[in-house]
C-alpha cells in the first residue's frame, strides 16, 4: 500500500563521507544479517572505548553525584555486584544525558578478615591477595561496561587513605569521642577476633568461621556514637531525604527512642580511674539520687574483691558527690543496662526499692518541678563534659577493635611513663608492616615485636603501640567524600570540594547495609560536620537500597543438604534426588556458593554480551524487589533486542527505497493519522519513562515503557511511513536515546545506524545532535503542547485525573493546583468536612500530582490506611 500521493520527489542516496565516518566511529553495518550472540560482542567491542570513557568534565555543569557502594574485593564479580553498578551506571548516564556533570566513582572496601583469611589458606601475603583481586574486579568491571570515574579510584588499603581514616580517629580522640574501655565481646575462636552483634547468627555463630561464638572481657576500643543518637534519630525526620522508605524506620529502631540520658560517674581502682556510663529516663535523678543499683554481671565487678565489692563507692560529677552501690540482681534494669541510679526520695518505686534491700535513705524531700530539675541536671552534665546527652537505653558505642592483622592500625602509643598518648599528626600514617612478608601468617599485631616496639612522643621513653586494628566500618564510614578529594595529601578532603557535590545525590546499595553502615556514615557525617569540616551533616540525600538476588535451591528434606541442580530429578509434581530418591525442597533463597544456587556473570557475559546481561538484571523487576534469577527471564530480553535490530533494519531498507521514499508532497489522511499516534505515543513514553528513570529510578518500569514504544514503532507501519514519516525517526531516535543508559553498545550502533540512513534528520529537534554518538544527545523531553497528567489523590485515594498541557502545567503552584481541583465536582465531594493538609508534587514534563488530606473521623482500621496512604504518597 503506498498511502503517498503521486508525483512527489525522490531524495537521492544519502552516502556519509570519509570524515563523518571518521566522527563518528561509524555502523558497523551488519543490518543484513540476524542478531546473535557474536554480532552483540562485535558491537561491544567496536564501541567500547566510547561507552567507557564518556564522562563530563565540564565543572560548570550542575553536578550530580551517584554513588554505588564499593565493594570488598573477593576476587570475582557476583550478580548482586551486577545489579548495583547496573543501576548506578544507568542512573549516572541518565544525567549525563540530562546535562548534568555526572560523578560516579568506585573503589574497594579492601581490608577486613575475609582478605586475611584467604591470603592465609593461598599463603599469598594479603597485600598482594588483595591487590590481584582488585585488577581481575576491575577487570570484570570494564568489561561490563560500566562508565566509572576511575581516575577517582581510592583503596582502604592504600596507605594515603588509611592516612586520613587515622587522622579521623585522632580528631574522635580528641573530642573525647574515641576511648578505651573493659567490655564482654563476641570471640570467635577459630579466626581469633571480635565480632559485632550483627556478626553472630541465631544460633550463635560467627558469620564468618561457622564457630560458636564466645563471651570474652576484653579492653576495646570504642567510638561514642550514643553522643549523636538523638540527632541522628531527628535527623531521620528531615524533608531533605528522599525514598528513604521503609529504612527510616530501620533506622529509628536501631537507634531507638532517645528518652533519656548518660552521665559518666568515676570509680577508683588503686591508681586507676574507670567510668560508669549511667542511663536514666528521670534526669533530676543524678541530682537528688542516692545509691546505684548494679548487677552481679557488670563486667567492672570482676576487678574487684569480695570484701571490695562491699564497700564500692563513685564519684557523682552533677552533685560533686560520692555515692553508694550495691551489688543486686533483683532491680528491672532499664533494657540494655545493668547500672540504675535510685532516688528514694522523690520516686515511690525507688522508696520500695531502699526498703527491699535494707538501705536507709533520706527523708522524703520539697515537691520539686521535676521538668526544671531534669533541666538543669542535663544543663550541668553539658557545662562539665560528663554527658547530657539523650540517648535511648538500648544503643551501645561503637565497638571498633579487631584483634587481626589486615586493617587500619590504630594511631595510639601506650607508654608506661603517660599512658594512652595518641600518635602526632606528622607521624601519620602507622603504616602496616606489610614488607615482613614471611611473618604474614602470624594474623596479629600483637605478635610482632619490631613493629609494636617504638618511642613515646611524650617522654621519648621505650613504648609499645596498640596492636588493634580498626573495625572495616571506620574505613567505609567516610569513603563518600574522599572520592571528591582523592588526591588531596595535605586533609582528608577539601571543604569546598563538598559545595554542590554533597549530600551524595544518590546513594545505592543492599538492603543489608542498610543498619549498621549507614549509620556509621551518618555518625561520621554528623562529626565531621561538627568540626567544621562538610557543608552539611547529612551524608546521602536520596536513598536507593536494591533487593537481593535470589537463586532456586535444593534441599534434601530429610537432612537439610543442599544439591547441585545436576544431582536433582523431577518425579511428576515432585522433586527427588538422582539414585536415592529422596524428597527435595525447592526454594528461593539468597545467591551462595554453599546453595549451588549462584549465577556466574561471566556465564552471561559469554553468551549474551554485558548489554544484554545489564538489560536482563535491570527489567521486569524494581531496583528494590529481590529477584528471583532464571533462565526463563531471558527469551523476553533477547526477543526485544531483536526487535530493535530489526525496526533499525526496515527503517534503513525502506529510507534506501526509492519506491517508497518520497518529497515534501501532500499527505494522506492516513498518513497524518499514523503520524498523529507517533506522535502521541512517543510523547507519552518520554513522559513516563523520565519520570521513572529520574524520580522513582523504577528502572524495570521504564524499560518496559520502552518496549511499548518499540510495538509501536513495529505495529503494521507501512514502509512509506518508516521511509518518509518525521514522526517516525523522532519516536525511534528517541527511543534509542533512552534506552542508551542500559544498553550503551547496542545503542551506539543503532544510533550509528539511524545516522547514516539516507534522508536522515528530516525533523529538527532540540534534544538531537546529528553530528554526535548517541552518548552526546541530550535526553528527550515532550513536545510543550503534549496534555501531561494532573492527578488529585483525596486521603490516598484517586479522585480526579486533568490532561493539561506541558507548557501550562510546568508553570502551575500549589495554590493554583488546589484551585484548580476544587473546581471538580469528584474532589469537591470528598472534602466537605473541611482540608487538613496538602501536597503538590510537580515532576516538570512528566505529571503532576496534589494530595490533599481531610478532616475525617478517622477508625482505627482508617487511620491505619491513612498512615499507609501518606507513607507511598
Amino acid at each position: 500500500m503506498n498511502i503517498f500521493k503521486r508525483g512527489t520527489r525522490v531524495l537521492p542516496k544519502y552516502k556519509p563521507t570519509s570524515f563523518e565516518l571518521k566522527k563518528y566511529k561509524c555502523s558497523l553495518s551488519l543490518w543484513d544479517q540476524e542478531l546473535s550472540t557474536d554480532i552483540k560482542l562485535k558491537i561491544e567491542n567496536h564501541w567500547s572505548e566510547r561507552v567507557l570513557h564518556n564522562n563530563s568534565n565540564d565543572n560548570k555543569k550542575q553536578s550530580f553525584y551517584v554513588l554505588p557502594m564499593f565493594p570488598y574485593p573477593s576476587g570475582n564479580l557476583h550478580m548482586g555486584h551486577v545489579r548495583v553498578y547496573s543501576i548506578s551506571d544507568a542512573i549516572a548516564r541518565f544525567q549525563n544525558l540530562n546535562g548534568k556533570h555526572t560523578i560516579h566513582p568506585i573503589g574497594w572496601d579492601a581490608f577486613g578478615l575475609p582478605a586475611e583469611n584467604a591470603a592465609i589458606e593461598h599463603n599469598i601475603p594479603p597485600h598482594i591477595w588483595t591487590k590481584s583481586n582488585i585488577k581481575t574486579m576491575k577487570d570484570q568491571l570494564m568489561q561490563l561496561g560500566f562508565n566509572f570515574n576511575w581516575d577517582k579510584e581510592i583503596s582502604t588499603c592504600d596507605p594515603q587513605y588509611y592516612k586520613w581514616t587515622q587522622y579521623i580517629f585522632l580528631k574522635l580522640f580528641e573530642n573525647g569521642l574515641a576511648y578505651r574501655d573493659k567490655g564482654k565481646v563476641n570471640w570467635d575462636p577459630i579466626d581469633k577476633t571480635v565480632l559485632a552483634d550483627e556478626q553472630v547468627d541465631e544460633n550463635g555463630c560467627s558469620w564468618r568461621s561457622g564457630a560458636k561464638v564466645e563471651k570474652k572481657t576484653l579492653t576495646q576500643w570504642y567510638i561514642k556514637t550514643t553522643k549523636y543518637a538523638k540527632k541522628l534519630y531527628d535527623g531521620l525526620n528531615s524533608e531533605n531525604l528522599e525514598n528513604w522508605k521503609d529504612i527510616i524506620n530501620l533506622q529509628k529502631h536501631w537507634i531507638g527512642e532517645c528518652n533519656g540520658i548518660v552521665i559518666d560517674f568515676k570509680i577508683n581502682l588503686g591508681d586507676k580511674e574507670k567510668t560508669l556510663k549511667i542511663w536514666s529516663s528521670d534526669p533530676y535523678k543524678f541530682i537528688y539520687g542516692e545509691f546505684l543499683a548494679i548487677s552481679s554481671n557488670n563486667v567492672l565487678l570482676q576487678e574487684f574483691t569480695s570484701s571490695e565489692i562491699n564497700d564500692l563507692v563513685c564519684y557523682n560529677p552533677i552533685t560533686d558527690k560520692k555515692i553508694n552501690i550495691y551489688v543486686t540482681d533483683s532491680v528491672n534494669y532499664p533494657e540494655g543496662r545493668d547500672i540504675y541510679i535510685a532516688c528514694p526520695s522523690v520516686d515511690p518505686e525507688d522508696y520500695k526499692l531502699s526498703k527491699s534491700l535494707n538501705i536507709s535513705c533520706m527523708k522524703e524531700v520539697d515537691s520539686i518541678d521535676i521538668n526544671t530539675e531534669n533541666e538543669k541536671a542535663i544543663a550541668i552534665a553539658q557545662n562539665k563534659n560528663c554527658g547530657g546527652y539523650f540517648v535511648s537505653s538500648t544503643l551501645k558505642d561503637w565497638l571498633i577493635s579487631r584483634q587481626r592483622f589486615w586493617g587500619t592500625p590504630i594511631p595510639i602509643i601506650h607508654c608506661p611513663q603517660c599512658g594512652i598518648v595518641p600518635v602526632p599528626y606528622e607521624d601519620l600514617p602507622v603504616l602496616l608492616p606489610i614488607n615482613d612478608s614471611s611473618d604474614f601468617k602470624r594474623t596479629t599485631l600483637s605478635k610482632r615485636k619490631s613493629w609494636l616496639n617504638c618511642k613515646c612522643p611524650k617522654c621519648s621513653g621505650d613504648a609499645q603501640r596498640e596492636s588493634d586494628t580498626m573495625d572495616t566500618f571506620v574505613d567505609s564510614s567516610w569513603y563518600y567524600y574522599r572520592f571528591l578529594d582523592h588526591d588531596n595529601d595535605k586533609l582528608p578532603f577539601d571543604k569546598e570540594k563538598l559545595i554542590g557535590n554533597t549530600p551524595v545525590h544518590c546513594y545505592i546499595g543492599g538492603k543489608e547495609h542498610a543498619v549498621l553502615h549507614l549509620y556509621y556514615a551518618r555518625f561520621m557525617s554528623y562529626f565531621l560536620h561538627s568540626q567544621g569540616m562538610t557543608t552539611m551533616p547529612e551524608p546521602f540525600k536520596k536513598l536507593l537500597v536494591q533487593g537481593l538476588i535470589m537463586g532456586q535451591s535444593y534441599k534434601v528434606k530429610s537432612s537439610g543438604k543442599y544439591l547441585p541442580p545436576e544431582n536433582v530429578e523431577k518425579v511428576g509434581e515432585e522433586y527427588k534426588e538422582k539414585g536415592t530418591g529422596e524428597p527435595i525442597l525447592v526454594q528461593w533463597e539468597k545467591m551462595s556458593k554453599s546453595k549451588y544456587n549462584g549465577e556466574n556473570p561471566q556465564r552471561l557475559l559469554t553468551m549474551y554480551g554485558c548489554d544484554t546481561t545489564r538489560l536482563l538484571i535491570l527489567a521486569d523487576v524494581p531496583p528494590a524487589t529481590s529477584r528471583k534469577w532464571s533462565d526463563a527471564t531471558l527469551p523476553g530480553a533477547l526477543n526485544w533486542q531483536r526487535r530493535l535490530w530489526m525496526t533499525m533494519r526496515d527503517f534503513l531498507k525502506h529510507r534506501k527505497n526509492t519506491d517508497t521514499t518520497g518529497g515534501n508532497g501532500v499527505l494522506s489522511k492516513e498518513f497524518e493519522e499514523l503520524e498523529s499516534k507517533l506522535w502521541n505515543s512517543r510523547n507519552y513514553i518520554i513522559a513516563t519513562a523520565t519520570y521513572h528513570f529520574k524520580y522513582t529510578q523504577q528502572l524495570s518500569v521504564a524499560i518496559s515503557r520502552l518496549q511499548s514504544l518499540t510495538n509501536v514503532l513495529r505495529n503494521n507501519i507501512p514502509p512509506e511511513v518508516i521511509a518518509n514519516s518525521k514522526e517516525y525517526e523522532l519516536a525511534l531516535a528517541s527511543l534509542i536515546i533512552m534506552l542508551s543508559p542500559i544498553t550503551p553498545h547496542f545503542c551506539s550502533e543503532l544510533w550509528a545506524g539511524l545516522v547514516s540512513a539516507p534522508g536522515r534528520a528530516l525533523c529538527a529537534s532540540p534534544f538531537i545532535s546529528w553530528d554526535d554518538n548517541v552518548l552526546k544527545q541530550k535526553w528527550p523531553i515532550v513536545d510543550q503542547n503534549y496534555p501531561l497528567s494532573f492527578q488529585c489523590k483525596v486521603d490516598g485515594a484517586d479522585r480526579c485525573e486533568l490532561k493539561i498541557e506541558a507548557s501550562e502545567l510546568n508553570d502551575i503552584t500549589a495554590k493554583m493546583a488546589l484551585e484548580i481541583m476544587l473546581k471538580e465536582k469528584a474532589v469537591v465531594n470528598r472534602v466537605k468536612r473541611g482540608i487538613l493538609k496538602t501536597k503538590y508534587e510537580l515532576y516538570p514534563n512528566c505529571r503532576a500530582i496534589l494530595h490533599i488530606y481531610t478532616n475525617r473521623d478517622l477508625t482505627g482500621k482508617q487511620k491505619k490506611e491513612e498512615k499507609i496512604c501518606r507513607s507511598q504518597a
